[in-house]
């Protein structure tokens, strides 16, 4: 009986444990969609980055928007269940 006590805590703490990991991902990964959303918004729209390297940081941050969507909406939940 001892040992199945010991193997549903380590269940437990194991569910637990995913847990804080997909929250802590979220946590990152939702703010980094918000941020390169406004930057990739806003490199457009100021007339001192219609160059190159306005087009090439809106790029940057059009790419980071697909990759911090993927990991909190379709990595997370993978995670955390």
């Amino acid at each position: 009986m001892n040992k199945l006590a010991t193997e549903l805590e380590d269940q437990a703490t194991e569910i637990r444990d995913r847990q804080i990991v997909a929250a802590i991902i979220f946590v990152i990964a939702f703010p980094g969609v918000i941020c390169n959303t406004l930057v990739a918004m806003f490199t457009r729209r100021l007339p001192t980055l219609n160059n190159s390297f306005g087009r090439l940081t809106a790029s940057q941050a059009t790419g980071e928007i697909v990759l911090c969507a993927s990991f909190a909406f379709h990595y997370v939940p993978m995670v955390a269940l």
